[in-house]
């Protein structure tokens, strides 16, 4: 059963259905769309009231991302056709369509003020300017990549070996975070001062930028860490890695040698963590189907949850103002959830 909430706090308010696995889930800027990819290949377009907009013929063999520029008028895809895919978002029609480098492209990323887009297939990242343009490529990584995430102008790739930081304007190396393991996950604290990876080992590690030869590592995770989320003041941590929300506290003198606040979630790993973008409120996901709202900082338990169901929580996104919460699963399940 879900915890009870005296004041409703998390009230669904629509429900919508894709073919199968939902992999990506992205709101428009506004906050008027929401794009629901399928692994199978379509995405699909709801406007905020889960009324359906428009499908998208998405990928032959599947789509394994989605991403919406910034600035709102474009929705890029990608992959297993080895394309990325920009689309109109106001005809929803295909404008363009980039060679990933490889026959799957697993990852997107606008860059904060939408001039850019990199894409990683394989061991190559390629960066697109405004005009369609190819303007980088990294193609010496020891291995796919792993992930990407900007760092306002600067693009950031893992892969085993490590994490690194490319300027976009000259292709140099900004930092070189080396490690022999590999990151799954990767997330830039919000004022760009800390780095943290989630691994392949079962750790996390923390990077400051302003002392990259010092990483600190944290273990005793159950699995693979590859859900991250940092709140907007970049003072807190979300992650995965076991049945609790592991939140570390990186304020003052950072985590080094203290203990996380653990949020238990169920008996199996969660799947999906996610800050609100603006506000203090922390929402998880596991395959047992349930979501949980969480106040961290009140170091009680969850405010309020959702019942379970048939399928495990894949991904979740928070709208734009932080009212809204849309949830995808494994069975091809989309949802909003009101936030009071």
């Amino acid at each position: 059963m879900p915890p009870k909430s005296a004041d409703n706090r998390l009230r669904p308010t629509w429900a919508a259905r894709v073919p199968d696995h939902v992999i990506g889930l992205t709101w428009s800027p506004d906050g008027k769309f929401l794009a629901a990819a399928a692994v199978s290949g379509p995405v699909h377009v709801f406007d905020a009231t889960g009324k359906p907009v428009a499908t998208l013929a998405g990928h032959t063999h599947g789509t394994m991302a989605v991403a919406w520029k910034p600035t709102g008028e474009l929705l890029a895809t990608a992959g297993q056709d080895g394309k990325v895919r920009v689309w109109d978002a106001a005809l929803w029609q295909e404008r363009a369509a980039f060679d990933g480098g490889s026959p799957w492209v697993e990852r997107l990323a606008f860059s904060p003020d939408g001039s850019h887009l990199a894409s990683a297939a394989g061991k190559k990242v390629r960066v697109w300017d405004a005009a369609g343009e190819m303007v980088r490529e990294f193609a010496d990584h020891k291995s796919t990549v792993s992930h990407l995430a900007w760092r306002g102008s600067q693009v950031t790739v893992a892969a085993y070996g490590g994490v690194r930081l490319y300027d976009i304007a000259t292709g140099n190396t900004v930092l070189d975070f080396a490690w022999k393991g590999a990151p799954l996950a990767i997330a830039w604290s919000p004022n760009g001062a800390m780095l943290a990876h989630g691994n392949q080992d079962a750790t996390i590690h923390f990077w400051y930028t302003a002392r990259p030869d010092s990483p600190l590592q944290m273990s005793g995770y159950a699995t693979k860490v590859r859900e991250l989320s940092w709140d907007a003041s970049s003072r807190y941590l979300a992650c995965g890695g076991s049945s609790a929300v592991c939140v570390w506290d990186c304020g003052g003198k950072g985590p080094e040698g203290s203990k996380p606040q653990m949020l238990p979630c169920g008996e199996e790993p969660l799947s999906a963590v996610a800050w609100q973008r603006r506000g203090y409120l922390l929402a998880s996901g596991g395959p047992d189907g349930r979501v949980l709202l969480w106040q961290p900082a009140n170091k009680k338990g969850p405010l309020v949850g959702t019942n379970g169901g048939d399928a495990g929580v894949t991904v979740l996104g928070w709208a734009p103002d932080d009212k809204t919460l849309a949830v995808g699963d494994a069975d091809g399940g989309v949802r909003a959830l009101k936030v009071n």
